[in-house]
């Protein structure tokens, strides 16, 4: 059987040559400047008749119809495995995110506050959502390694993948659910003959984000050429960084609130209601504990400030003043003692994955092969938290407090005062995931008749996701433990509790100054949080091919097939979280299933063919019919065409309605809870408040129409460029999402008042306790963009020069909730951390590439715009500059005899060591998902081949 025959089982659609890439010179002032993007554009595949049509590679196009010189008409970006070399990233997903059409949304270092995610690599395509772009591999399925139905891709070994298949355009109709935004698949190096592998490692100027890699891949024929054997396996480590402030622009770059911003219903006149400063802190609350205010008998809800306002205390517990930053309010400041807002924030999280792959295919006839293969993949995750602060009541019987404070609230009838503290050395706590997924796939594919094909699978997976929130507070014990009084018949120190109930078990802790709190106390106060998630897939699918029948102007071709797909998630989690006990957690047990039933007809119908006016017109429809148990029957549909003018000239255009249905935890979450920041407009003031969250069952899937137009120029006269250029427009509707809990509060109180009753506020004049948040099909997203492919490459002395590029522009991403918009387009704004936040207008990626057999160096650029930090104006700070990255590689080979190749690698990435602008959202000072972070990276390596 053929090359392209072995794809067949995948799904994918045609045959194509890759052409060496694509370039842009981008002149300014004069001068011309290079990005880099490991890219290749779309060609027209090689003339069915020539020995090389035989042999190429089937690629994923967003098409299941397979015919040898057809090129779908969506726009699809092609990825070699030389590409990825030239990167050297240490985890594919870090090359892949340096394509303009994709976002770093859920990395190690996007995602250290968000348990859910937490050292998954998960891809989002547009900025869409991970949940919008549906990942395969070698074409299929694989099991979900989140309740969500996200795919962490750190699942396959990286020896083992020959290219991945971008399309940026929706794809329903032709893979299902989820291919909103498009589809991308990580293509395995099925026909691998020998070993192949390589290994590495890397550091960064301040001597973290270590990195290792170690990846190797094995592939033999055997019984005479009919059967086939492949093997990969892979481990890899990555130490993180500690925090953020361990950069020197991570001081404490946040925003606060604005002292003189009016309180509703007074009108702003133009103030901005927050402030970005370098160095925010709280103002309530320091490390030993600052005394905030105190109350008085007879009104122990009303905090007033009081003679003791402003004094902290020493770590040995000693009263010493506390000072005051400046713009201050009652919780904010910038500069001053304070609790840094974001220098101790986790800046990425440390990874260990290992994983092994294993296939085996075999030719049972002359027109049938089956096949087998299993996968194993584990990600081991631990950092800290988020960081908290408490606020605490003590009274003037306190055993730990200083006999100058305790004189002072007697003599002024003080009955407790406020005391702000952090929990770092406490109750702080840290994330520990592990997840291991596994997954057996078995199928045939074969032929008949006249060019008619056939393929069919069954997968069955599982994941395991176990999160443990070690060092969680057990609320009702440290309520307990922090009411520490003398007993009045021994002098000991017990808690209060203990004296009417003596074997209650309290253990006293001293919460004034820091590092107080023994190891008894902190036993007593602490447990572990337990979230254990069970994830299965099981999948059956089928598809045929072939021409029935001619035209005037060619076959015609045709696909269809069927599906069936069943997840399940069951949900666990301890007794203490199943009662709500703990500070952050409480997962809730819960349980999902959703049966997926649907079949698919894709046909291509030729329309003309080698005529003066046009040398090819193919027409493209498809249609696919899905009914989920949850949600009943949709429908999905593409109507593509692609319009040859010439040799030189191609146009395309889709048509296309698309899907993703809800996931399991969207429908069927319990609640959990979650610890995050807010801006309260009420108070002035902001902190901390839980937020609880669950499914909703009535959810119903997204709809979205896509519309993509463009053409694609292989100028005759210049046979080494090549260019296209794509239009496209997606509209949508009925997107499903959950407010991030500041929208909730903030337009409680402006434009939607029915959301606060989702707010827990125990009085008027009290902070805020508790925000619910839940889904609910109520926004709609629009998205309009321009993406520009280039390519040239040449013969230069003894080697050729490649310059490659990839441009796009985001000219609009309006997120619309009824009648309030938010315009996302040229905005930095993270309005949550998975979902649909600001994307810069432009991003380009360019490089140029000098090779020879003995050599081969790489100048690479990555420009990421900047824009305005937030739409509607409630920061002082307007805008920030893009940031442009350069990265340089240099390889040289030591063997090089054909069948044995053996080279040494060495890349630096950020050379220039460019720092992230500071725009501030969600307290981590930058826009996690869009700008680089890290820093200058070193990494080095050899490959080797067999």
């Amino acid at each position: 059987m053929t090359d392209q025959s072995t794809f067949v089982t995948s799904g994918i659609s045609e045959g194509r040559r890759r052409f060496p890439a694509k370039a842009l010179l981008c002149a300014t002032s004069g001068l011309v400047a290079l990005w880099s993007a490991p890219l290749h554009a779309q060609e027209t595949a090689p003339d069915a008749a020539s020995p090389a049509a035989a042999a190429e590679e089937i690629i994923v196009t967003g098409s299941r119809i397979q015919r040898s010189g057809f090129t779908a008409p969506t726009p699809t970006t092609n990825i070699s495995s030389e590409d990825l070399e030239r990167i050297a990233a240490p985890n594919i997903a870090d090359a892949l995110n340096q394509l303009p059409a994709l976002r770093a949304t859920l990395t190690p270092a996007t995602s250290t506050n968000l348990s859910t995610a937490l050292g998954g690599n998960f891809l989002d395509l547009r900025g869409l959502g991970f949940l919008r772009t549906l990942t395969l591999i070698d074409g299929r399925r694989y099991v979900p390694t989140t309740t969500t139905g996200g795919l962490n891709i750190n699942t396959i070994p990286q020896a083992l993948i020959a290219g991945t298949d971008v399309v940026t355009g929706g794809a329903s109709a032709a893979y299902g659910s989820d291919a909103v935004a498009g589809v991308v698949n990580l293509r395995l190096d099925n026909k691998l003959e020998g070993i192949k592998g390589s290994l590495q490692g890397g550091i960064t100027d301040h001597n973290d984000h270590r990195n290792f890699l170690a990846s190797a891949a094995f592939g033999t024929s055997f019984g005479g050429g009919r059967g086939h054997l492949l093997i990969g396996g892979e481990a890899a480590h990555n130490s993180g960084v500690d925090k953020i402030g361990d950069r020197g622009w991570g001081n404490n770059p946040s925003t606060i609130f604005n002292p003189d911003f009016p309180p509703p219903p007074l009108p702003s006149n133009g103030i901005p209601q927050y402030l970005v400063v370098n160095d925010a802190r709280a103002s309530n609350a320091s490390f030993g504990g600052v005394i905030n205010g105190v109350y008085y008998p007879g009104a122990l809800t009303t905090l007033v400030p009081g003679p003791l306002r402003g004094i902290q205390f020493a770590p040995d517990g000693t009263p010493i003043p506390f000072t005051y930053g400046s713009l201050v309010t009652a919780t904010t400041m910038n500069g001053g003692d304070g609790v840094p807002s974001t220098s101790d924030l986790v800046l990425e999280t440390p990874v260990k994955r290992y994983s092994g792959f294993g296939r085996l295919t075999y030719e049972v006839a002359d027109d049938v092969e089956v096949f087998a293969e299993f996968a194993y993949g584990r990600t081991e995750s631990n950092n800290p938290s988020i960081l908290g602060n408490d606020m605490i009541r003590i009274k003037p019987d306190n055993a730990y407090l200083a006999e100058s404070i305790r004189d002072v609230m007697l003599a002024n009838n003080i009955a407790e005062f406020q005391l702000g503290r952090s929990l770092k050395d406490y109750g702080r706590g840290a994330i520990d995931v592990t997840t291991d997924t596994w997954q057996f796939t078995g199928g045939a594919k074969g032929q008949f008749g006249e060019g008619w094909s056939w393929d069919a699978y069954y997968g069955f997976g599982k994941t395991h996701n176990l999160a443990l929130f070690t060092g969680s507070r057990i609320t009702a014990n440290w309520s307990l433990a922090m009411d520490a009084v003398f007993h009045p018949d021994s002098g000991a120190i017990v808690c209060r509790s203990s004296i009417t109930d003596p074997t209650n078990g309290c253990v006293p802790m001293n919460v004034l100054g820091e590092g107080n709190v023994t190891q008894e106390a902190k036993n007593y106060i602490l447990g572990t949080a337990v979230r254990d998630w069970k994830i299965k897939q099981r999948v059956a699918a089928f598809a045929v091919r072939g021409e029935p029948f001619s035209t005037w102007a060619g076959s015609v071709s045709l696909a269809f097939g069927g599906e069936y797909r069943k997840q399940t998630v069951d949900v666990t989690s301890d007794p203490l979280s199943q009662l709500g006990a703990y500070r952050v957690g409480n997962a809730q047990p819960w349980s999902g299933d959703v049966n997926v039933k649907e079949g698919f007809l894709e046909v291509l119908v030729p329309l003309a063919a080698d005529q003066s006016w046009a040398k090819a017109i193919d027409l493209n429809l498809a249609g696919r019919v899905t009914d989920y148990s949850t949600s009943g029957t949709v429908k999905t549909w593409k109507i593509g065409a692609t319009y040859d003018v010439n040799d030189s000239i191609r146009l395309r255009a889709t048509r296309s309605r698309d899907i993703r249905a809800p996931g399991l935890d969207e429908l069927f979450a319990s609640g959990n809870t979650f610890i995050f920041g807010i801006n309260d407009p009420v108070l002035g003031t902001s902190y901390n408040v839980q937020n609880i969250q669950g499914g909703n069952p009535d959810l119903k899937p997204e709809e979205a129409d896509t519309l993509t137009f463009g053409v694609v120029f292989t100028p005759a006269f210049l046979p080494r460029f090549r260019m296209s250029i794509d239009y496209y427009d997606l509209e949508l509707k009925g997107a499903i999402n959950s407010l991030a809990i500041s929208a909730i509060v903030n337009r409680c109180y402006t434009d939607t008042p029915a959301l606060c009753s989702l707010i827990t506020r125990p009085t008027p004049t009290s902070q805020i306790t508790v925000v619910r948040s839940a889904p609910a099909n109520f926004q709609s997203i629009k998205l309009r963009g321009v993406d520009v492919e280039l390519g040239y490459g040449l013969p230069l002395f003894d080697g050729n020069l490649d310059l490659r590029a990839l441009i796009n522009y985001t000219d609009k991403l309006d997120l619309v909730d009824g009648a309030n918009t938010t315009h996302l387009a040229g905005n930095t704004e993270l309005i949550t951390i998975q979902g649909v936040g600001g994307t810069p207008h432009w991003r380009f990626n360019t490089s140029a590439t000098f090779a020879t057999d003995a050599y081969k160096l790489a100048l690479t650029g990555r420009y990421v715009g900047g824009g305005i930090i937030t739409q509607n104006g409630s920061v002082d700070k307007e805008s920030v500059n893009g940031r442009l990255y350069f990265d340089i590689m240099g390889e040289v080979t030591l063997i090089d005899n054909g069948d044995r190749r053996v080279a040494l690698f060495a890349t630096i990435q950020n050379l220039t060591d460019n720092d992230p602008p500071i725009t501030a959202w969600n307290g981590y000072g930058t826009t996690r998902s869009l700008y680089d972070m890290i820093g200058r990276v070193y990494n080095a390596g050899v490959r080797f081949k067999f």
